[in-house]
């Protein structure tokens, strides 16, 4: 039906969840009995033909072993569970992810489904998926979306996310939200209840696909509450600390001077206040991008990702580029600036991974962000670790796989800034590391 003017794909699973999985036939229900019988004939052969002496008895011992290993073979095949246990995490973590995604989300939250376009599986995100103007990230370089009742807008990439986002009004109560890419077209149903609070502001700026890409950590970890702010309202303890921390290790090299790029957001103006407070207690002065000189950055993933692209070609001098704990996005990590980031986390530890994976799972093709494992992590009731460390992020140069950023790889267009590898499986930089530099940081 992918291709017609338009395809209703309901989705059935299993209460709770589930997956379909396929069961290898075993031979319990024929031919293990027949193997049994021949077995304990053959096993009581050779004892006879022992005390009887008629074999040689190297002969006879080989001969008893064999039919041991087959009684063995019979009560292992007859034992094991039908349809096996699956013990890897990431494995079990993705499925059930995958499975949870259909099931429908309260009235008034964010919704996170999969749809089939055009022979692919494409994620589609919903928020805050209450009356009003909802943000929309969709799997697909060239996907639209709209209502039933209006022509399908385009959609944009952004900075941090491989998603294409559109911004559509849903009404009140449930609605039809028409999705189309990939020459199909596909539509989901939404219920953004009858209650209109208003939408965190972020989702309007540069800030929503951060905001977004927080609220899917929390649905891929199981929370289906509703949206109530965005990251970027405001700074949180843990990442002032980062920042304090930050400044301190660059005084601990000797840096007498900084330059620093902020937003407006209000985490950004905050932000700056706790760079230029630290850096004062420092004796470190601070000031605009413009001379070689370490450069810190508290703005948002936009903003993040223009500085480090101009750091990259030359346009902005900077002793590398020392990002914000928040900034740890694609965008921001890919281009060679000699960034540098404080972490409370180390990417492609197993409950890292398991983030990731769970990501990819639900919104394939999603990149996995700093924002998005916070998220996760509060839903999920983890503990960052105590202290952060710097990490240094580096990729690797493949000639033939550099494409652009926001393209997410699959040839879409480019809203300018960054460069992105072609792989977009769940890892937090593709060819390339992300790795610790320094010790645990004092904070305080």
């Amino acid at each position: 039906m992918i291709g017609s003017a338009e395809t209703q794909v309901p989705v059935a699973v299993p209460p709770g969840g589930g997956h379909l999985a396929l069961v290898q036939e075993t031979p319990a229900g024929g031919m293990l009995p027949v193997l049994a019988l021949a077995a304990v004939v053959g096993l009581v052969g050779v004892v006879v033909l022992v005390r009887r002496t008629t074999l040689p008895r190297p002969y006879l011992f080989a001969s008893g072993a064999v039919c041991v290993l087959v009684l063995s073979f019979v009560l292992g095949a007859t034992l094991r569970p039908v349809g096996g246990t699956d013990t890897t995490a990431g494995h079990g973590t993705a499925h059930g992810a995958a499975a949870a995604a259909e099931r429908p989300s309260p009235p008034g939250t964010p919704v996170l489904r999969t749809l089939h376009l055009a022979g692919e599986q494409v994620g589609v995100l919903v928020v805050p998926g209450r009356p009003g103007r909802n943000l929309v990230g969709i799997g697909a370089a060239d996907a639209r979306a709209g209502t039933a009742d209006e022509a399908l807008r385009k959609g944009q990439r952004r900075p941090g996310s491989a998603q294409t986002w559109v911004t559509v009004d849903l009404p009140e109560g449930s609605s039809t939200l028409r999705i189309s890419a990939g020459g199909g077209t596909a539509s989901l149903t939404v219920d953004t209840g009858r209650d209109r609070p208003a939408a965190p502001p972020a989702l309007g700026t540069a800030d929503g696909p951060e905001c977004a890409a927080a609220a899917a950590g929390a649905l891929v970890a199981g929370d289906s509450g509703p949206l109530t702010a965005c990251p970027s309202d405001g700074l949180t303890a843990d990442d002032s600390a980062a920042l304090r921390a930050t400044v301190r290790f660059l005084a601990g090299r000797g840096t007498t001077s900084l330059a620093l790029v902020s937003d407006d957001s209000p985490r950004g103006r905050k932000a700056a206040a706790v760079v230029r407070s630290a850096a004062r207690q420092e004796g470190i002065t601070v000031s605009a991008p413009g001379r070689n000189r370490p450069l810190l950055v508290t703005a948002g993933w936009a903003g993040a990702t223009r500085v480090a692209d101009a750091v990259e070609s030359g346009r902005t001098p900077a002793q590398g580029v020392y990002l914000a704990p928040w900034n740890l996005a694609r965008s921001v990590l890919t281009p060679s600036a000699g960034q540098l980031i404080p972490l409370r986390f180390t990417p492609r530890t197993a409950r890292a991974s398991a983030y990731a994976e769970a990501l990819a799972a639900r919104l394939p093709g999603e990149y996995p962000s700093g924002s998005g494992y916070a998220a996760w992590q509060r839903a999920r009731g983890e503990e960052p670790q105590a202290r952060p460390r710097l990490f240094a992020a580096s990729t690797a140069y493949v000639p033939g796989t550099m494409v652009s950023a926001d393209s997410g790889g699959t040839g879409g267009g480019d809203t300018g800034g960054g460069h992105q590898h072609g792989a977009a499986g769940a890892d937090w930089l593709p060819s390339g590391m992300i790795a610790p530099v320094s010790g645990p940081m004092r904070e305080g």
